[in-house]
Order: C-alpha cells, then structure tokens, then sequence
C-alpha cells in the first residue's frame, strides 16, 4: 500500500479521478490537493485538501528573484497573475503534504500550483510522477520524474522490426503524426464543442469563487487575442521566402506558448525572440534566421518578435501557411528547443538539431546541441549534424517504445476513450510499476 496524492489539474481531473479509484481498489490510500475547488473530486474519492484562496493580507510582494521551479508559470508570464500569492500558496501547499503525507505525488507540471507541489514534493524526497503522452509512437505514455523528459521508468517493450519498420517509415514520410495534432471531425466535433461549453462554465465557476491564478480574466484574454491578431496583421505584412543567395539560412519553427513543452521543458530557452536573436548572431554576415508560425499560433507571436523582424532584414517571416517540409526544404538546416520536428529529423524528415530532448542528448547525440549557437555551427561545418533515415528512426522507436507503456493520458473532453476501463487499467499498471521503481531506489 503507499500513500499517493494527486494534485487537481482542472479538467484533467476528471481522468485521474477513475484513476485514483482503480489505485484505490488495489489497496492504495488516495489523497487530493485542489487548488481550484471547481474541479475538486467527489469526498468518497480520498482524503482532500483544497488550498484556500489567498486574502489581501495573505498576498505579498516576492522576496528575491522569481525561484527557479515557478519560472515557467503562464500566469505571470502571458496573464498578468503577478507574484504576490506566492508564499501563500507556498505555505498551503507545505501544509497539505503535512496533512496527507504522500509517499508519492502525481500531477502536472503546467499550472503554478503544481510547479510550487513539485518543488515541495523535491525537498522533502518525495517521488513526483507526471504520466504524458508520447509524441511517437501513438498510444503510449511516459511516466516522467516531476518537472522533466526523463523517464522513471520504461516497459521495456519490444516491437517486431516489421512494425519498427512501417512506423518509422510512416513518420519519415510524414503519414503518421502525432495525436495532439488530430482534429476531431462530425459526430466528434459537434461533442467536444458541447463539452467545451460544460468545462468554460466550470471554470468561470471556480473564478467566480475565487480563482484567479490559473484563470485569467476575461478581459485579459480579449486584450491578449486582440494584441495577437494586431501581431498576426504585422506578420503577413512583412512575410517572405528567404533568399537562398544571400548566405546560410537557419530555419527555427516557433513553438506555441504558453505550453510546459517549451515554458518548462525549454528552460532556459523559453524566451523565442530572444533565442531568435542568438541564432542571428552566430550567422555569418550574410545569414538569415527564417522564423516559421506555429499552425496554432499564441502568444508566441509577440511584440518583441515583430519589432525584431521589421528592425533586422536578415530575420525572415516565412507565410504563415507554409508548411513544414517547404519551409525546411528552403533552409540549410533547423533548430527547435523542444519541438516534435527534432525527433522526426532522427527518422530523415528534414534537418534539425535539438536543445531539449534529453532522449536525443543521451542516445542520439549528433541531433543535440547545448546552445544555440553551437547548433548554429555544427549545422554550417558538419554535412552530417541533424541528419537521420529510417534506420536511426528505428533506433529512437525502439528507445521510445522501451521508455514507455502502452495506454492513453488525456483529458477526457479531448479523448472520451481515455476513460475506458481497459485503458484504466492499462494507466495503473505504468503507474504502479513507476512507484515500485522508485520505492526501489529509496529502500536502503
């Protein structure tokens, strides 16, 4: 039996709620920490404790710098949430551990209340799992050790080669693509939508109530969509195709933000104009950065990133609908920080070199960089940096499969299947197999 609290991650919740109750049924003790009560689990689903809002004497000015866990919270950096409920919520959450005395957490590291849980999860030596999807291949997860890419543990699954091969060979070619980039069609649609309804209504519920650190307001999100669209405008006006002529062009797709893939994971290349201009300046004379949008562009195409492009000729805006393999095929080579165009370069698709793949730094070191500017280098000296083919593919495939297990993390206004008592099952057992590991690790 082990004590395992789960940190409420709005809709989410509604998948780890099954969760907890299979975990529970398997002789596990359940406990909860809300932080917006909106969302809050049923009583008879464990013990709970929901995190009080903070008053006006609870909220005070941030001593120090911003700490390194909470450098990556949405709030204050895209929705204006500020950093006064810090220590409150600091202190909260160091009391809900006091109450429920987890042996092991399980949550996000998205939202700044679990950013501040897996921090407080860290000091006192308390396993923090975060089950994922993995972006390749479809249908399975990772369970990740708190606020990173690196794997608890893995299933040590095995493929056939003949399935190794097509898979690999599908995602060179560009006919298999991860599931987050799936649209729902008819029927599907027509229900998510509904769904989406339900769950806004919710969460103006718990605004209402109180919370306003993971919910923006309403008027800050139009500011925000109308800053976007007046970006979008300058954008289109200013797009063009590199020339090819002038000298050595860097690729580098944007990432959407905000997004723990680039907010958490990237660290410390979360900032895109910045980033931009470090490409730049390692380009010889005559180079040219070509900015590519996110088809989902956010709050990524930001101010800064516009006045750098109509300041600086040699930072190109690519059309907003080009596509990846045009925009590749136009450029010498790409750099992401994190973005899935990294791993897809291992199975030949296009030229890329990653910064935040700790897969491809460990295992597949000539697709990782440090920095940027020493992707920039390695992409203009070594004809070979950031190049694969469907036999590496097959070597990442392999490492992903064996990292992973089988099974569907999700939401369920997104994926209603996850819901599914199989898949529930399939979920625990990748869960309980990380606990056991990590009980491993701290018996004496």
């Amino acid at each position: 039996m082990t004590r395992i609290t789960f940190i409420e991650n709005r809709g989410k919740t509604a998948f780890w709620i099954r969760v907890a109750k299979a975990l529970a049924a398997n002789g596990h003790e359940i406990g909860w920490i809300v932080q917006n009560p909106a969302y809050a689990p049923p009583k008879k689903s464990g013990g709970q404790a929901v995190l009080p809002f903070p008053r006006g004497s609870d909220l005070r000015p941030l001593e120090g710098p911003v700490p390194e866990a909470l450098s990556g919270d949405r709030g204050r950096a895209f929705f204006r949430t500020g950093t006064d409920h810090y220590a409150h919520y600091t202190a909260e959450i160091a009391r809900a551990f006091d109450m429920l005395r987890p042996e092991v957490v399980i949550g996000e590291p998205t939202l700044f209340h679990e950013m501040i849980a897996i921090a407080e999860a860290r000091k006192r030596m308390v396993p923090y799992l975060h089950p994922t999807m993995t972006r390749y291949p479809g249908g399975r997860f990772a369970v990740l050790d708190g606020d990173t890419q690196n794997p608890v543990i893995g299933s040590g699954d095995k493929w056939e080669n003949a399935d190794l091969t097509a898979v690999a060979d599908a995602i060179a070619t560009g006919r298999s693509l991860p599931s987050y980039m799936a649209k729902p069609v008819g029927v599907q649609a027509r229900r998510r939508q509904m769904q989406r309804f339900v769950a806004h209504a919710r969460t103006l519920k718990g605004r209402l109530a109180g919370e306003h650190y993971n919910t923006p307001a309403l008027t800050t999100k139009l500011a925000l969509e109308k800053t976007l669209q007046s970006q979008l405008v300058r954008w289109r006006r200013m797009q063009r195709l590199p020339d090819r002529g002038q000298g050595p062009i860097i690729l580098y797709p944007l990432q959407m933000q905000p997004e723990a893939n680039i907010d958490v994971w990237g660290r410390p290349w979360s900032d895109q104009t910045v980033f931009v201009t470090r490409l730049l300046a390692t380009l010889p004379p005559g180079g040219q950065v070509a900015v590519k949008a996110n088809p989902k562009s956010k709050y990524e195409v930001s101010e800064s990133l516009m006045d750098l492009a109509a300041e600086q000729n040699r930072v190109v805006l690519m059309p907003l609908d080009q596509k990846m393999d045009a925009a590749q095929a136009a450029t010498t080579g790409c750099v992401t920080v994190s973005g899935t165009v990294g791993l897809e370069a291992v199975f030949g698709r296009g030229r890329t070199l990653s910064l935040r793949h700790p897969v491809l730094e460990h295992h597949f070191p000539s697709f990782h960089a440090p920095t940027p500017e020493d992707a920039v280098e390695r992409l203009l000296i070594d004809p070979s940096a950031g190049r694969g083919d469907v036999g590496t593919g097959i070597a990442l495939l392999t490492q992903l499969i064996a990292d992973s297990f089988a099974g569907t993390v999700s939401e369920p206004l997104y994926d209603p299947d996850c819901l599914r008592s199989d898949n529930i099952t399939r979920v625990v057992h990748g869960i309980e197999t990380a606990i056991a590991a990590t009980a491993s690790r701290q018996s004496p």
